[in-house]
């Protein structure tokens, strides 16, 4: 599917795209950034840096000129017109793109962050670029063609797998409580020691990287927008791991979580279980 939709050259330009946009626009502002250059969007904590919009763009005109007749679906598009958003359910090929995920980190000059795009048809994640700047990273991944890392610096890649421990002590994960429902969030916070390790790094895009590659395990979010959750998803997803919502495999058009993703089914009904458990038994290690 994506290999019709995108030659190799179109796919290396995608590539060089989106680390040309980061090194011009991006990595500059990082530790740089002026108080004028950060802005609000719809509360005090959600903002935006004139990094996010610029990059946005240039990446936009960039992607849509590598594919004529593409859209595009970016955060800071959508915010300032949700109807945006609507281009998922026609039939032509999106691009999602979030310019900096991690804008609070990036913002107060703290890592991780990174830039991402995925790739979209009919509703359906084909292709996935997530660009880690401060380590010159590239993870890409095609649908039915597996996750990929590739280090620009020294030109090495390797194919990245998850890793499927069987015991909750041994499982790391990620959980978004600042978005749980409020039964939801009291609920997790008490049930993490469960597990190995619970944490939230403010970036889903790495995250996603790290159950990928295999030093984490799961992730629970409870905000779905497209950018966030696409092009991460179809990389763990072609890492051998799994993103669901309820009982169905996650899409770029499901608005509603929580959006579990898991290095294996075992992993997300341990995951699951524990975290969820509300028994007197569990209540008591409060």
């Amino acid at each position: 599917m994506a290999s019709s939709l995108l030659t190799e050259s179109q796919r290396d330009a995608v590539f060089e795209t989106i680390v040309d946009t980061s090194n011009a626009v991006v990595l500059p502002r990082f530790q740089n950034l002026s108080a004028g250059e950060v802005d609000t969007k719809s509360s005090p904590t959600d903002l935006v840096t004139v990094a996010d919009r610029e990059a946005e763009v240039r990446l936009s005109a960039a992607l849509t000129s590598i594919l004529p007749g593409s859209l595009v679906v970016g955060e800071e598009g959508v915010s300032a017109d949700p109807s945006i958003l609507n281009a998922i359910n026609g039939d032509a090929p999106v691009w999602i793109v979030d310019p900096v995920d991690g804008t609070r980190n990036f913002a107060n000059g703290q890592t991780p962050f990174c830039v991402m795009v995925g790739l979209v048809l009919g509703g359906v994640q084909i292709g996935a670029w997530i660009w880690r700047p401060i380590d010159a990273e590239m993870v890409l991944a095609f649908r039915d063609e597996g996750a990929t890392l590739i280090e620009t610096s020294t030109g090495h890649s390797r194919n990245l797998r998850v890793t499927r421990p069987l015991a909750a002590e041994a499982m790391n994960g990620f959980v978004s409580f600042k978005y749980m429902s409020e039964a939801h969030r009291g609920l997790m916070r008490q049930n993490a020691r469960r597990m190995r390790r619970i944490q939230s790094i403010g970036c889903a895009g790495e995250e996603y990287l790290r159950i990928a590659e295999g030093r984490d395990h799961f992730a629970v979010f409870g905000r779905i927008h497209p950018w966030d959750h696409c092009p991460g998803s179809l990389i763990v997803e072609e890492a051998g791991g799994l993103a669901v919502i309820g009982g169905e495999a996650y899409g770029p058009r499901h608005v509603d979580g929580p959006l579990w993703i898991a290095s294996s089914a075992h992993v997300l009904q341990t995951a699951r279980e524990q975290l969820l458990d509300s028994t007197k038994e569990t209540e008591a290690l409060g």
